[in-house]
């Protein structure tokens, strides 16, 4: 088990939008500022009147992963959705694609940023209505390369996410040694052997341990394949270390 700290983050930004940067790898020793196909986690809290204006992309697969608040999206593809904690977007960068974002209400979310398996993909962007705003108690897959993925990856990795009441106990869903397993603790507080994981940590696990809530928590797991292919230049989620 390796544990990278809140504490670890770079922070940045103002009274309307304030940022915390996971760079995974950099907090590994790694020579590269992700983790396989992970490239970052920006942990955001952005109020109205807050804009972050049109700015391009390009080879990162960016999952806009809400849990309060409102925003509005506006794409070069044309597209202007209003997103909220059940209606979430995933965009496929590739080629090429600029966005801006806009605050209606006070938003926490995760912005992650992963890595494709290849460059120079067809630009999309994807939207998702969740029935559900949380998954209580059982994982529920968002995002991933499987078929039954609500928003598709273009990268051997599946997302999940679950809120877990307190003192409730889950395993990781299908556990298989082909996949590492990566978790974000994005609220609360959960117990893994003898180690507590609190809100902004991340834990990589290489066995089957038991996860137990401390208080309630909503968790976000990455399961990725050990041998996925990915690049490492994407504009945002690319290795910095270049």
């Amino acid at each position: 088990m390796k544990i990278i700290r809140a504490s670890e983050k770079h922070t940045h930004g103002n009274q309307t939008f304030h940022v915390e940067i996971l760079y995974p790898g950099t907090n590994l020793g790694k020579n590269d500022t992700g983790f396989l196909t992970i490239g970052r986690i920006d942990h955001a809290l952005f109020k109205p009147p807050g804009l972050v204006p049109m700015h391009p992309h390009q080879d990162d697969e960016i999952f806009s992963y809400i849990r309060s608040g409102k925003m509005i999206h506006m794409d070069s593809t044309g597209k202007k959705e209003h997103l909220n904690n059940s209606y979430m977007m995933l965009m496929n960068s590739g080629s090429g694609i600029s966005h801006e974002e806009s605050a209606e209400e006070d938003v926490e979310m995760l912005q992650i940023f992963m890595r494709p398996s290849e460059n120079d993909l067809p630009p999309q962007v994807q939207f998702h209505q969740f029935e559900n705003v949380f998954s209580e108690n059982i994982w529920r897959l968002v995002a991933g390369n499987r078929a039954d993925s609500p928003l598709k990856l273009r990268v051997e990795t599946n997302i999940f996410d679950i809120r877990l009441q307190k003192d409730k106990v889950v395993e990781i869903p299908e556990w298989n040694e082909e996949f590492i397993n990566f978790i974000y603790c994005f609220n609360g507080g959960i117990k893994i052997g003898n180690e507590i994981i609190a809100k902004g940590d991340s834990v990589i696990l290489e066995e089957n341990l038991p996860l137990k809530a401390t208080t309630e928590s909503d968790l976000v797991l990455f399961q990725i394949k050990k041998d996925a292919k990915y690049s490492e230049t994407g504009m945002f989620s690319g290795n910095k270390f270049h």
